[in-house]
């Protein structure tokens, strides 16, 4: 495959090292509105990242782009393909299959997430993405990532403004250079809510619809 588009989603990258203590989040990348952080937690070895930004525009909209899983490669780097298996919006749960496509000479990934929605006290909408086992066919030269977790966030500050956080982390298994891993963790994030800020504004989402029960 020669697409170089990854979730929620979000996913991030495993190297060889192991930290002996947490390390503070360290701001990796502070552009165009859109700020980085990347870190590493007590003894593993896993680079995780949080990012953070604002979009003019309801926060119904900004959610209704996430939750629209078919259209998720248009905008979230390395996605090849997504899917989505199945939803249920009175419990706010789905789970999606999503193939990754890493540059040659990588494997590529693929990954089967449970999702689950919530609105929060405050009001703001949250989604935690979670990778399980599932029955769904694993394809030969594709390794099946069995440790990922993303997280949206969606807080209101106007009418028509949202701050958007993602955060999140993956073993992608099997063996990743450190470089790409480095340029991976700090450049992903920042790649994905750039590509969002053109999606938001697709007409698709001028009227959007969002579950009951994040309403």
């Amino acid at each position: 495959m020669n697409k170089k588009h990854i979730v929620l989603a979000t996913l991030l990258s495993a190297t060889s090292l192991v930290v002996s203590a947490a390390e503070a989040p360290k701001l990796s990348l502070h552009r165009n509105n859109i700020k980085v952080w990347t870190y590493q937690t007590e003894n593993n070895p896993v680079f995780q990242y949080k990012a953070e930004t604002t979009f003019d525009v309801p926060l119904e909209r900004a959610v209704a782009v996430v939750l629209d899983v078919e259209r998720t490669p248009q905008w979230v780097p390395y996605v090849a393909k997504a899917q989505l298996l199945s939803r249920d919006e009175k419990k706010g749960e789905f789970t999606l299959y999503m193939l990754l496509d890493f540059p040659f000479p990588l494997k590529d990934r693929d990954v089967v997430i449970k999702g689950k929605m919530n609105k929060n006290a405050d009001g703001s909408i949250s989604i935690k993405n979670n990778a399980i086992k599932n029955s769904y066919p694993e394809q030969p030269d594709v390794i099946r990532l069995n440790q990922y977790t993303g997280d949206w966030t969606f807080q209101r500050l106007a009418n028509n403004k949202v701050k958007v956080m993602t955060s999140g982390y993956a073993d992608p298994a099997g063996s990743i250079p450190l470089s790409f891993v480095n340029m991976f963790v700090q450049q992903q994030p920042y790649q994905m809510l750039m590509k969002m800020k053109k999606e938001i504004y697709n007409p698709l989402y001028a009227q959007p619809h969002l579950p009951d029960l994040l309403k």
